[in-house]
């Protein structure tokens, strides 16, 4: 299973023992990681998460292994324009990486808070002193050697259906752990497929529909072959904040769909909510297929939505 992109942070919340926080605070040109991606070291040298494809990791362990020593923070300079010359990025890019010995506990546990919650929250981090303040949103950049970014919660699904298209995206997703929270009329995806999955709701009926928390890193996706629950569940989000509300069908059953929702007194701005089409290969034909290619369209925008 994939980890969270916060894992490096929970991992070091549960530690008794001293750490290392390692964050990507400037790049220029290709990279195998953004700015603000995190991995974290244990006092005996143990590795969660990466910041590229293996190329500098052993030598980050040196880096943090000293910053725990000395118990200061330390920038590593890689790639082109890097002194370090025995130690190339093959993708040619360059990046700087801050090592933060024994960040505060409390603050990672209010940072893990925050996302839990779904709330983005800003950082501001001193290279000198390693000390890390909250906020929120900031502008990204590292200026007079204060690192600042945004962390915001990770994506989550909301996927209305029943059949194998639902089977196959939400084992596809929760393959790579993503969040997932499953409505359907089959209780046979509930009791039997997915009854370990947090959150499941059985639809009785179309008028039946729970409240849902959604926000702007939220995905909403409908998998119906009986397009008449269509409607009233898409009625219920298209005045939420999801970044992507898409529904299965051809063209002429998503004409129809919008005809739906005009009678039932949908605006145009929640309209243009709705997707014409998901996934990002037209007229998949087989669940395996389209499941990866609805996965990808949602997984597209969301790296556009942030």
């Amino acid at each position: 299973m994939f980890l969270s992109e916060y894992a490096p942070i929970e991992y070091l919340t549960s530690q008794d023992e001293p750490g290392v926080l390692s964050i990507i605070i400037e790049r220029k040109g290709p990279g195998y990681r953004s700015i603000g991606a995190m991995m974290a070291f244990s006092h005996r040298g143990d590795k969660i998460g990466s910041l590229s494809s293996g190329c500098i990791e052993d030598d980050l362990w040196l880096v943090a292994k000293k910053s725990l020593q000395t118990n200061t923070p330390a920038v590593t300079h890689y790639g082109s324009e890097s002194k370090i010359i025995d130690l190339k990025l093959p993708c040619g890019g360059d990046m700087k990486i801050l090592s933060l010995p024994n960040p505060n506990r409390k603050i990672l546990k209010n940072i893990l808070l925050s996302l839990t919650t779904r709330k983005e929250i800003g950082l501001s981090i001193s290279l000198s002193s390693g000390n890390i303040e909250l906020s929120g949103p900031v502008q990204q950049g590292l200026k007079n050697k204060i690192f600042k970014c945004n962390l915001v919660p990770e994506l989550k699904l909301i996927v209305m259906g029943a059949g194998v298209e639902v089977e196959a995206f939400c084992s596809l997703s929760l393959a790579a752990n993503i969040k997932l929270e499953l409505l359907t009329p089959d209780l046979t995806l509930i009791d039997q497929k997915f009854s370990s999955v947090e959150n499941l709701y059985h639809l009785k009926s179309f008028n039946e529909i729970p409240n849902l928390s959604i926000d702007g890193w939220t995905a909403v996706v409908l998998f119906f072959h009986d397009h008449d629950w269509e409607p009233p569940l898409l009625y219920s989000v298209l005045n939420s904040d999801a970044f992507y509300i898409g529904a299965q069908g051809s063209k002429s059953a998503h004409r129809q769909l919008v005809n739906n929702l005009i009678d039932m007194g949908c605006s145009e701005n929640e309209l243009a909510q709705l997707r014409s089409q998901i996934g990002l290969i037209p007229s998949a034909r087989d669940p395996k297929t389209l499941a990866i290619s609805v996965l990808a369209d949602i997984i597209k925008y969301s790296n556009l939505n942030q």
